[in-house]
């Protein structure tokens, strides 16, 4: 799939500040960037009558006191769009219909990478994302995004990569067809370590 499909990447800056400061659509807090499916780093394809859009879900809807919310330094305004505080979901497919490409910065060094689970519309139990890294190496994998509820998941292993890329999620699960593929934010995050002030929870899924 990312063979064929070629388009100029989008270069995201890490911005170090004392607070959250924001572009339209990617989220920067000292070392870590968020990409959120609202703004200009989030691409959609596919036809648009097998996309729907929610409110009032998702990390950008994060209440101030979860833990899940990056120790209290949530945007809980995040209207990048139409719909304040949203995310997307389709339904899943035995062939690829929609997808979508978070685009992820290209820089150069090692991080951390994450997708947020929203508490719904996310019923599949192996949404398949790519992440592409290092200059065009890729990493596939699923996710059971049934299992999670608002919450940061990171690679099945956990690892971190060099240069991580863009993010890819389809709904080509051959699942029953009301089983539903959740896009919400996610997040790339720099550390030194595998433990982190600034990144969401433990790294494992």
């Amino acid at each position: 799939m990312i063979k064929t499909l070629s388009k100029i990447l989008f270069a995201l800056a890490l911005v170090a500040i004392v607070g959250l400061a924001g572009t339209r659509g990617a989220l920067a807090y000292n070392e870590r960037t968020i990409i959120c499916t609202g703004g200009n780093y989030f691409d959609r394809y596919g036809p648009s009558e097998y996309w729907w859009e929610h409110g009032s879900m998702g990390w950008c809807n994060a209440p101030a006191d979860y833990d899940w919310c990056e120790n209290r330094q949530c945007a809980h305004n995040s209207p990048y769009n139409q719909v304040t505080r949203s995310m997307w979901k389709t339904y899943s497919g035995c062939s690829l219909s929609n997808y979508a490409r978070w685009n992820m910065g290209n820089i150069a060094q090692w991080s951390y990478w994450y997708a947020f689970i929203p508490s719904n519309y996310a019923t599949t139990t192996r949404a398949p994302y790519t992440v592409t890294y290092n200059g065009g190496s890729s990493y596939s994998f699923e996710i059971n995004q049934n299992n999670f509820y608002n919450y940061w998941v990171s690679f099945p292993t956990g690892e971190n990569r060099y240069q991580i890329m863009n993010t890819w999620l389809d709904d080509d699960t051959c699942e029953s067809p009301s089983t539903q593929i959740g896009f919400d934010e996610t997040e790339i995050c720099h550390e030194a370590s595998q433990w982190s002030a600034y990144c969401p929870g433990n790294h494992a899924p």
